[in-house]
């Protein structure tokens, strides 16, 4: 395939205009133009390499085939600073692909393979990878974040890293408790939060609330909140992104408490706490989709059927569109409320229908 074949191809896949696929790829618009209508054939094989990492695609498509090219340090951070974009923008399709070709390329293609260098970037890469997949499926598939959750602790431990380490164990107890083993996620996030520096307020402060979490759906309450007024108190310190490349912070535990009250069916409380959320910035596409994945959960809970319906479908149009399988299990959790509803009232309307006329004769 030629360069110019294989970047329409991608707009296509991606529905991306030329603006849009020139900034993932940080070239000026004109250059793509020209790429993709062939008035400038790029022969460079090292910036062609750089194209296809960036695409996440074999770097053969962009006749490389037979040419030794390795990614650079450089070339590793750009991707990876790609990566963590698409996800905040909510192209979780992209991200996973992009991501998952990184990891490839770095176990084949890096400069100085099993360096303390190469090995730190590789667990990074674990990262965003897993982080995508996590992202981009649903439970019945969560086997495969957490086997690059389960990578990226491995490499973790051999670079000696604490706070990449601590990362990999809160996100791995996070996916034993989706799994419903949560007796074993919690021995996970319990590690993480031990492991986690101290002055590393980040990646500290996103173990405990996931930890939080992980008491919720253990029914130990007490903790869940003796933990989460933790969570909240570090992310009220924090001053930067951090290692949770924003994944933590006062949105997310505004969130958590927001989904916390959701499931208990206290809908204002829910309510007002997506509201307290959506005014930390940055707002981006992701935590559009998970507050509203949010809201709908707490108005159906809550006796606003229609409303809550509404954003329901919504969300199921959005998570479809950009790839955040993940929030699905949350709509198919609403509509497990609405059986269960619709099951309740069926009951409640024949008792009294019963009481009414008598019980009825066969």
């Amino acid at each position: 395939m030629t360069l110019a074949s294989v970047l329409k191809e991608y707009r296509n896949r991606y529905n991306l205009t030329q603006q849009q696929l020139a900034e993932n790829l940080s070239v000026d618009e004109r250059t793509l133009r020209r790429w993709e209508n062939r008035e400038t054939i790029l022969n460079d094989m090292g910036e062609l390499r750089r194209i296809a990492a960036a695409l996440g695609v074999d770097a053969e498509k962009l006749g490389v085939a037979g040419t030794v090219v390795i990614m650079t340090d450089e070339q590793a951070e750009e991707i990876l600073r790609l990566v963590w974009k698409l996800i905040k923008e909510g192209r979780v399709y992209e991200a996973r692909t992009i991501a998952e070709r990184l990891v490839e390329d770095l176990q084949t293609n890096a400069l100085h393979p099993g360096s303390y260098q190469h090995l730190w970037r590789l667990t990074h890469a674990h990262h965003a990878a897993a982080y995508a997949k996590a992202m981009n499926t649903r439970n019945s598939e969560i086997r495969y974040p957490l086997a690059s959750y389960a990578e990226m602790e491995k490499t973790a431990r051999q670079v000696n890293d604490a706070t990449l380490l601590a990362i990999a164990l809160t996100y791995e107890g996070d996916m034993h408790a989706r799994k419903g083993e949560i007796e074993k996620g919690l021995k996970f996030l319990e590690a993480a939060v031990n492991t986690a520096p101290e002055q590393d307020i980040a990646t500290k402060g996103n173990a405990v609330q996931l930890l939080a979490r992980g008491y919720l759906k253990a029914g130990r309450v007490k903790q869940f909140e003796r933990f989460m007024a933790r969570a909240e108190e570090l992310a009220g310190q924090l001053t930067d992104e951090g290692i949770t490349q924003g994944q933590y912070g006062l949105k997310s535990v505004y969130e958590e408490y927001a989904k916390s009250y959701a499931l208990r069916g206290e809908m204002q409380k829910a309510l007002e706490y997506v509201w307290k959320a959506q005014q930390v910035p940055a707002y981006d596409k992701h935590w559009e989709i998970v507050l509203k994945t949010t809201t709908a959960m707490a108005l159906v809970r809550g006796g606003e059927v229609q409303s809550g319906v509404d954003m329901a479908v919504e969300c199921v149009e959005l998570c479809r569109k950009f790839g955040t399988l993940r929030l699905l299990e949350r709509i198919y959790s609403v509509q497990s409320d609405l059986e269960r509803l619709r099951r309740n009232i069926g009951q409640s309307s024949a008792t009294l229908r019963e009481a009414l006329d008598g019980p009825s004769e066969y």
